[in-house]
């Protein structure tokens, strides 16, 4: 595989793929190879085949993306776990990235930049949510209100803009989700444009960019990085089809602070 050595600072590569997407035979045999002991142990104290399945495969793809990068076999790529409990490459891995992976039923995607603290969510929007009840729970006031002020038809569409941008920064933060995203408040004060009103811990709100991703009809994704040196100008996108190949594709930005 080729090193991915275009990757600048001012850019975030994300890498989308789909479990049933990729041969059966790499999933279940290739990736397992990949995996370290204590990976292994996990793997194996999943009680479901679908925990399991899920667990492999966004190991394997984080280790088959990430080597293209650090230009290694994807057996030699390592994580450690921070003071968050957030992974991070192990010092066997010197190369500056910094990484984010979410995934919704079947579909994966890998954010991947350099010195960034790094956030991304993606949520399959048919799935069927109380959207007020959960709203009522994590979201401030005004996000509330808005929503509330919204047709029915229109709530469970502002509901995800709101939970993926929300979730992208506290998985950036590295936070767990309990007291969190109450303390994040988001706006739409244009249609191309979202504004971050309040973010977890005392960080300039300036350091922040956020985005939302279209990615298809079925799926909302957002995309945050922390970062008080460098701003991200280009984001790339990739289809992760199999080993040996990927593809390069639009990224449909619909709003950006």
């Amino acid at each position: 595989m080729r090193e991915m050595s275009d990757l600048q600072k001012s850019e975030i590569h994300l890498w989308f793929a789909d479990l049933n997407g990729l041969d059966r035979y790499v999933r279940s045999n290739v990736f397992v190879k990949w995996l370290h002991a204590a990976e292994k142990n996990r793997y194996n104290r999943y009680l479901s085949q679908s925990q399991r399945e899920h667990f492999l495969f966004g190991r394997g793809l984080l280790k088959a993306i990430l080597s293209r990068y650090a230009g290694c076999d994807p057996t030699d790529v390592q994580f450690d776990i921070d003071t968050r409990g957030k992974p991070f490459l192990s010092s066997n891995n010197p190369i500056c990235l910094s990484f984010n992976l979410s995934h919704s039923g079947k579909r994966f995607v890998v954010a991947v930049a350099k010195n960034h603290d790094l956030g991304v969510d993606l949520e399959n929007i048919n799935r069927e949510r109380a959207v007020l009840k959960i709203a009522q729970r994590y979201f401030s006031s005004s996000e509330i209100r808005g929503l509330k002020n919204l047709p029915k038809t229109l709530q469970i569409e502002r509901f995800y803009e709101l939970w993926t941008l929300k979730e992208s920064v506290v998985k950036a933060c590295g936070y767990g989700l309990s007291g969190r995203l109450s303390k994040i408040e988001f706006s739409f004060p244009a249609s191309h444009k979202l504004k971050m009103h309040s973010a977890p811990g005392n960080g300039n709100l300036t350091h922040w960019q956020s985005w939302q991703i279209k990615e298809s009809e079925n799926y909302m994704l957002a995309l945050s990085a922390k970062s008080s040196d460098i701003k991200i100008n280009n984001i790339k996108s990739y289809d992760f089809i199999s080993l040996s190949e990927a593809i390069l594709k639009e990224t449909m930005i619909v709003r950006s602070s």
